[in-house]
């Protein structure tokens, strides 16, 4: 690895927020509406400059802009959503009581089993998810004037909707107090030494992840550009591509795509929940019958979920649900509108592929 590349991975790993320039809708196409990143800064830090995403050092890496983010262009790395949720389980697997909190809220007392995470608001509802389903034990440390009184101001309202919206899926409520009550048997471990552990082996494995992705030289996510290129350099790269994402995944048991950890989580939970498949918590596409098949839709996709097929004098447009995370771009971009999102039952995400149009030529 040169001095160039070392010094690319260590200013990646060393921040919170992991950022996919290519999957932001806004960079992506001018038509694009979203501005959930920007609406909920809390210190006005991101700004969009020359075609793409800026974080000024006011950041004060609460999170919030991971969790409203459609399209996980911004992303969390300290903790990750898959460190966050299997520490959080292994906690109320080995403590009678568990208590989870955000940074001005850090309970001090080593004998309390706790986990902290810079804001409760960057926990999405897929999170909320996996950990209600499973973890009885675990209370929401917060009290009445914490979120009131801090310069996250967003952050109690996006972490009550996304809380709420977990709750309603898995159909647990999770419970939220202000008071401390300490667990009949004593913690068998110091729980500053495992927070300050398991810091570690995240900074350990982002790190990692990126030296990986440098040194194999795999692309991230594609561009329309690349995604208009049809070469055999092209389909080389994108191979080899394939092969650092399954390195990667293997290594860092995570997925290589940040827009695949949350859908990942909901996955997970989807096919062992016969309830939650019949819920419907996901919008999916729909194309009209007079689609003239222009491609725009395959070609601006920031998650591939769209794509077009030419074979046996047959086009189609073919939707791979788990990649479709609602970022309504394909609505938008749309000249004929002739594309539109509707409520579907959830089952429909494990669904491997969908022919949303076809016509013969």
């Amino acid at each position: 690895m040169n001095l160039f590349k070392l010094v690319n991975v260590i200013e990646k790993g060393m921040s919170g927020l992991n950022i996919e320039q290519n999957l932001c809708t806004r960079l992506i196409s001018p038509k694009s509406t979203c501005q959930s990143c920007v609406a909920n800064c809390p210190t006005n830090s991101i700004t969009f400059k020359n075609n793409k995403i800026e974080i000024d050092d006011q950041c004060v890496e609460c999170g919030l802009c991971t969790t409203v983010c459609p399209t996980s262009a911004l992303s969390s790395q300290r903790p990750s959503l898959n460190q966050l949720v299997t520490t959080i389980i292994q906690m109320c697997e080995q403590n009678e009581k568990v208590y989870l909190s955000c940074d001005k809220m850090q309970i001090s007392n080593s004998e309390i089993a706790a986990v902290t995470v810079p804001c409760l608001g960057m926990i999405p509802r897929e999170v909320w998810v996996s950990i209600s389903s499973v973890c009885d034990n675990l209370s929401i440390y917060q009290s009445e004037k914490s979120c009131r009184d801090c310069e996250v101001t967003m952050g109690e309202a996006v972490w009550r909707s996304e809380m709420g919206a977990g709750e309603a899926m898995s159909e647990k409520q999770l419970f939220v107090t202000s008071t401390i009550q300490p667990s009949k048997e004593k913690t068998q471990f110091n729980n500053g030494r495992r927070t300050f552990f398991t810091r570690l082996v995240s900074e350990i494995k982002t790190t990692n992840k990126h030296a990986l992705r440098v040194e194999l030289g795999g692309a991230g996510i594609q561009t329309y550009q690349e995604k208009l290129q049809d070469h055999p350099v092209k389909n080389l790269k994108k191979e080899w591509t394939a092969v650092t994402n399954r390195i990667v995944e293997r290594f860092t048991n995570e997925s290589a795509f940040p827009y695949l950890n949350k859908r990942n989580l909901f996955l997970a939970e989807l096919q062992k929940n016969e309830d939650l498949k019949k819920r419907k918590d996901c919008r999916l596409p729909t194309i009209l019958p007079d689609c003239n098949f222009c491609g725009a839709c395959t070609i601006l996709c920031p998650t591939s979920a769209l794509t077009l097929e030419n074979a046996n004098r047959t086009t189609r447009i073919n939707l791979e649900p788990a990649k479709c995370i609602d970022c309504h771009l394909c609505e938008e971009i749309c000249f004929f509108q002739h594309i539109s999102l509707q409520d579907e039952p959830n089952h429909k995400l494990l669904t491997k592929t969908i022919v949303l149009a076809e016509k013969w030529n």
